[in-house]
């Protein structure tokens, strides 16, 4: 996926994602046969909520996806960074906890929009109301 819709980049534009995906495939390809070779048991998970923990990370991470070319990069990024930090704290949903995500967030995502678009000139996902 990440091939096919990196392929309207520059030449020098995907030399690096060229590259990573390279490197992926080999360790990848790597890993299926030593697995193959030493078919042993790995535990990933230690319990259940440590399971379903990742998978709701990975829930966050597939709406942030499909939100980022619907509303833009700054709103969805705003709204997966709170979400997520709220998630993954101790006491997600007390006052105090939730203004100290509430200003992490806008810190952070602002912090990386402006070095990303602004510094870099990295162009971010817009809206589909914006284009």
């Amino acid at each position: 996926m990440v091939f096919f819709a990196t392929r309207d980049l520059s030449k020098l534009g995907g030399v690096f994602v060229d590259a990573v995906l390279v490197a992926s495939a080999s360790l990848s390809i790597l890993v299926l046969i030593k697995g193959a070779q030493k078919p042993d048991r790995i535990t990933f998970f230690k319990s259940i909520t440590e399971r379903n923990n990742v998978t709701i990370g990975i829930v966050f991470l597939l709406a942030y996806v499909a939100l980022l070319p619907i509303i833009g990069f700054l709103p969805a990024s705003y709204a997966f960074y709170f979400g997520l930090n709220l998630y993954l704290s101790d006491d997600s949903f007390s006052k105090r906890n939730v203004l100290a995500s509430a200003l992490l967030t806008v810190v952070v995502v602002t912090a990386f929009y402006f070095i990303f678009h602004r510094l870099l000139e990295v162009p971010l996902p817009t809206s589909m109301w914006s284009e």
